[in-house]
């Protein structure tokens, strides 16, 4: 063989190798890229999700907060079942 043909040769085959790599590396890419919209997709829920737990968690403390002062400064409480009286119509 001559040098020459070895050279093309090994030219060739690195020139192969690139187109390969390249598009295994698009693929990967591509791939990547659904994922990261997967994920984002997958966080704004988790965000919408977490505001609701906030309002949620403000309210119960909101309702904790009147049960506490009812119990506290008006000597409130919850009747004995004696203590309720059915009305009826």
């Amino acid at each position: 063989m001559s040098a020459r043909l070895v050279v093309v040769t090994v030219l060739v085959c690195a020139l192969l190798g690139s187109a390969v790599s390249l598009v295994y590396v698009q693929h990967l890419r591509r791939a990547l890229i659904v994922e990261l919209r997967t994920l984002q997709a997958q966080r704004a829920a988790l965000e919408v999700e977490w505001g609701r737990l906030q309002i949620e968690e403000g309210t119960s403390l909101a309702q904790d907060n009147i049960e506490a002062r009812a119990k506290g400064e008006l000597a409130m409480r919850v009747p004995r079942p004696e203590d309720v009286v059915v009305v009826e119509r």
